[in-house]
């Protein structure tokens, strides 16, 4: 009596299987072309695309097995579709712009702010947010459009009875239990014996450590990515222990001990110190291939030439701000880290209670420490990072007591930030360290000013950008003369730490060409006090070594860990991306380092890991003693 159903159950399934497979081929194929457009996006905004067919079809494979993981949860192949085109047009298009404006690609850390994703409005504009929200809307309503006439077209036959129901969701369950697992261990990308990792290294993958152009041009943006999530921090030492960290420090306690014989202990009391960190500062008249009818920043080179002063080399081209602060602040060098190691701010600092830092020198010397930045506070988590670096407040552009802007630009102006600043110390009692990131000339900045400066040797691409960021130059060369003369007329005793974080990214590839590398990651910095006069002229200098230079200007005793930043400027003045300079900027060959040059760079690495990943050691002989919720959140194992 029961043949003539279990027939009709064997057909069913036979039908249920065959309509599945083309669905799942379907999806695969819907993947893949989610995929290239990923791909494609990515190449128009700058990247060559050279992608292997192997490695895209890997990328679409994970594509279609988060498809397929929806698909399961669901029970709807239509709304898995429009999921992915969703996440394709939205990572795809953030992913360009970042591109456009920062010169590097999306990674895994920058999803941190995607709660916060309406600075774009200001980056690109609302008229393109509106339009690109648009289009998703539009491709996400397609998808389900198209699937729901598949499914009229080609229905399922209807499941009848409770146990082909219960069947099913089994069934789906273990599909989404195995697809999500996928993911999950494709995440595991950096473990070792990662069969994903395998699968990428047998289809040609490419990973370039100091390139991440070269590792989302040539792998896939899903490669890339793979490859920048849960990066190591520091490679441990062989040599590191508490017994060589405790000769280490040792070494540098003494030889700071020699220094400060000479210094007065009184030599910082009721100094205020100011660090400006002016966003995308450079000289323009040291590029080789444009041609300015003005120089924008006059005061500032003729103050540089009364003042100690020089070249600062930042470890990027159009970007980078963050590790600037984070390297000036801490006196860590990126370069020491893991190259997957984007963004300290966002993949290290968090780990931590507190972290290492000047900012908790000063509050060890009794000073008040307050941070400005005219922005929102979420940008590189900066309102959870300055607390763990000692700040005690944190002033955005909401809480400025001057929010100007300068005719069309986007950006609270320097002069209302610097205006902030001098509210700050004016406003207490104690000495102030005041740490200042500006805004005023970030990208984009084309049509922000009504006379823009004229340039030749831009292309028509980036000639209203570099024109309208000159003539932005120029307001901050004078914005920096009214707040020096404002400070030089106060009682109060004031040092400034001046520096520019990156170039902007306005210049025609001819530029970078002719220019090399290092050409293109010097930007002025100078120290200045209204005291006291010094006139040392620096090398080509790294962020890491600028506030040990203001401290021995300012004759103040050295804690040993600058005595030893120090010690290291005079043999290696520079480091980028793996990389050693000298005062002229010219590679240093490590194989070939003076043994005074070796050991200083050993003993740096060493502390550097200590302070920053390991059991820090050293922390209270280098720099400051630990609170007792000074100590690791989370157990160091990099």
């Amino acid at each position: 009596m029961h043949v003539v159903p279990r027939r009709f159950d064997r057909a069913r399934i036979r039908r249920t299987t065959r309509r599945t497979g083309v669905e799942a081929l379907l999806a695969f194929a819907w993947a893949a072309l989610c995929n290239l457009a990923i791909e494609l996006l990515q190449s128009s905004g700058g990247f060559t695309f050279a992608l292997k067919p192997a490695l895209f079809l890997l990328g679409s494979l994970l594509l279609w097995v988060a498809m397929v993981a929806v698909w399961a949860l669901t029970g709807r192949l239509r709304v898995a579709a429009a999921a992915l085109v969703v996440v394709t047009v939205l990572i795809g298009y953030a992913n360009h712009v970042k591109m456009v404006l920062r010169r590097e690609p999306l990674y895994p850390d920058d999803f941190a702010i995607a709660p916060h994703a309406g600075f774009l409005e200001e980056m690109v504009g609302g008229g393109t947010v509106a339009a690109v929200a648009a289009v998703t809307v539009l491709l996400a309503a397609l998808a389900l459009v198209v699937g729901w006439r598949w499914r009229k077209r080609h229905p399922r036959p209807p499941r009848e009875g409770r146990r082909t129901l219960v069947r099913a969701l089994v069934v789906r369950l273990v599909v989404a239990t195995l697809a999500v697992g996928t993911l999950v261990y494709a995440a595991g990308f950096n473990q070792p014996g990662n069969a994903v990792r395998a699968a990428y290294r047998l289809g040609d993958a490419e990973w370039a450590s100091w390139s991440q152009e070269k590792n989302y041009t040539y792998n896939g943006f899903v490669g890339g990515m793979l490859y920048n999530l849960d990066v190591p921090v520091m490679k441990k030492p062989d040599d590191y222990s508490r017994a060589t960290m405790e000769q280490i420090a040792a070494r540098y306690v003494a030889a700071a001990q020699t220094t400060n014989a000479t210094r007065s202990p009184t030599a910082l009391d009721g100094v205020n110190i100011v660090v400006v960190l002016s966003e995308s500062f450079s000289d323009p008249t040291m590029l080789d291939g444009i041609e300015l009818d003005e120089d924008p920043i006059p005061y500032t080179r003729s103050l540089m030439e009364q003042t100690t002063s020089g070249q600062m080399l930042a470890q990027r081209y159009g970007s980078g701000t963050a590790n600037m602060e984070f390297e000036t602040l801490t006196g860590m060098s990126t370069s020491q880290f893991d190259p997957r190691l984007m963004t300290p701010y966002q993949m290290l600092v968090p780990r931590y209670d507190q972290f290492p830092s000047f900012v908790g020198l000063t509050r060890a010397w009794g000073y008040d420490r307050v941070a400005v930045h005219p922005y929102d506070t979420y940008m590189y988590r900066r309102e959870s990072v300055y607390p763990i670096l000692g700040f005690q407040d944190f002033v955005d552009r909401r809480e400025m007591t001057v929010r100007k802007r300068i005719q069309g630009s986007p950006f609270i102006s320097d002069n209302s930030a610097f205006t902030e600043v001098q509210h700050q110390i004016d406003t207490h009692d104690k000495p102030l360290l005041t740490h200042l990131v500006t805004m005023q000339n970030h990208f984009p900045m084309a049509d922000s000013y009504d006379a823009p400066m004229t340039v030749r040797g831009a292309d028509g691409s980036t000639e209203d950008d570099a024109e309208a960021y000159l003539r932005g130059l120029s307001f901050s060369d004078r914005a920096l003369r009214k707040f020096l003369t404002t400070l030089s007329e106060s009682d109060e005793k004031t040092a400034v730490l001046f520096f520019g974080d990156h170039l902007p990214p306005v210049w025609p590839d001819h530029v970078a060409e002719e220019n090399g590398p290092v050409g293109m990651r010097e930007t002025p910095f100078l120290m200045w006090s209204n005291f006291l006069t010094f006139n040392n002229p620096q090398p080509v200098t790294s962020p890491v070594f600028l506030l040990p230079l203001l401290m021995d200007q300012l004759g103040a005793p050295l804690p040993p860990y600058y005595q030893l930043l120090l010690q290291l400027h005079a043999q290696i003045p520079a480091m980028r991306a793996g990389q050693l300079y000298d005062g002229e900027g010219s590679r240093l060959d490590p194989d070939e380092l003076a043994p005074e040059a070796q050991q200083l760079l050993h003993d740096y690495r060493l502390v550097q890991y200590d302070l920053s990943v390991g059991q820090r050691w050293s922390q209270d002989a280098m720099l400051y003693p630990r609170s007792t919720e000074d100590q690791p959140a989370s157990a160091a194992s990099e």
